[in-house]
């Protein structure tokens, strides 16, 4: 029995693909969820407006900017652009700091301190609360005391505006990272194992002898695969919507545009790996290896906003986080396609790119 089990012990460290998910997928999981942290309410990011310029208004960034809940942002633009960010889920909460602030009001004539504004969504209740109650204390910090040596009341100091915005929930933006997941996978591994079970069997040298134009083998493969796709998001979203409760509160057909630009985008990749891959075995473990870290940096289960250092940036450079921004944007913030151009652009530089790279590595033998 011993003697039986060494043996399995050493067939099993000769497969690369079992050691690949015995050991190495395991590993990549705990760094994964290491380099999240999703405590409590989780952090938001935040843009102050400072009209004062004054010493408590410099004061007031600076205790913002040291606060870890809340991740400061250069304000680039008017406060009518930054409120329609907040709308829009671009941007969580907009603080304006009024003139006069510094100096308690005085300069205006006013009986006690110019209000601070703080604005931002419907979305995220409970850490709205937080945030609300952390920016009233840090203005009461900051704002000069009155003549008698009592600070004005918190209800004085800061004027919370609240955006009402489309409702949605945690699973509703899981849901179309499901789709975007579904589909990566889906169209990565099955291209790459297809074509190269194809190479090992010769098909695809045999093919280069018969009348068929090589063009149409591999339109109808994409066609094919981009039908697959189409199916797979319907059963998604039917599963999610009327199972589960999920709130899809655009335009459907404008998720399924998104998700077959996102499919062909995959495809190219799985195109690319069929070159490298001698065994389709090999296809899959390697189509894995891509999918499976980009399915967590991209954002599919958690917002990339909480990874530590440039992980954030580089987030936004994978192929699979403008698809997925896309496919938020139109089911939870009911935008139009259009709307959505940045994203659907860099989904197109991707499927361009890719597609030249899979026609110059590509091999028929």
């Amino acid at each position: 029995m011993l003697a039986l089990t060494v043996a399995n012990l050493k067939m099993l460290s000769r497969n690369r693909q079992t050691a690949f998910w015995a050991l190495l997928f395991p590993l990549v999981l705990v760094v994964i969820f290491g380099l999240f942290d999703n405590k409590g309410v989780g952090s938001g990011n935040l843009v102050v407006l400072d009209m004062d310029h004054g010493a408590n208004s410099q004061l007031l960034r600076e205790k913002l900017a040291s606060v870890k809940l809340l991740e400061l942002e250069p304000g680039s633009g008017t406060e009518a652009k930054a409120r329609e960010q907040v709308a829009d889920g671009d941007l969580d909460y907009l603080v304006v700091i009024p003139a006069g602030f510094s100096l308690g009001g005085a300069q205006l004539g006013t009986p006690g301190p110019a209000p601070v504004t703080l604005v931002y969504s419907s979305r995220a209740p409970e850490r709205n609360q937080l945030v609300d109650a952390l920016v009233r204390s840090l203005v009461g910090e900051t704002q000069p005391a009155g003549p008698d040596g009592i600070g004005a009341p918190p209800s004085r100091l800061v004027a919370a505006e609240i955006i009402e915005v489309p409702e949605a929930d945690y699973f509703d933006g899981v849901l179309m990272g499901l789709v975007g997941l579904g589909i990566m996978t889906s169209s990565i591994i099955s291209i790459a194992v297809r074509i190269s079970t194809y190479r090992n069997q010769s098909i695809l040298k045999r093919l280069l002898v018969t009348p068929l134009p090589i063009w149409k083998f591999f339109a109808g493969e994409i066609a094919a695969n981009l039908v697959l796709a189409a199916i797979q998001a319907a059963a998604i979203l039917a599963v999610g919507v009327f199972a589960f409760g999920a709130h899809i509160n655009g335009n459907v057909g404008w998720i399924f545009v998104i998700a077959l630009l996102g499919s062909l985008v995959f495809l190219n990749i799985g195109f690319i790996m069929s070159a490298w891959a001698r065994t389709p075995a090999a296809a899959s473990g390697m189509g894995n290896a891509i999918a499976l870290p980009m399915m967590f940096f991209a954002g599919t289960f958690f917002s990339t906003a909480t990874l530590p250092w440039v992980l954030p940036d580089l987030a936004r450079a994978l192929p699979l986080t403008p698809m997925l921004l896309a496919l938020r944007e139109v089911s939870i913030d009911s935008a139009a396609l259009w709307d959505t151009w940045p994203h659907l652009g860099a989904m197109g530089l991707w499927a361009a790119a890719t597609a030249l790279i899979a026609t110059r590595v590509f091999r028929f033998s």
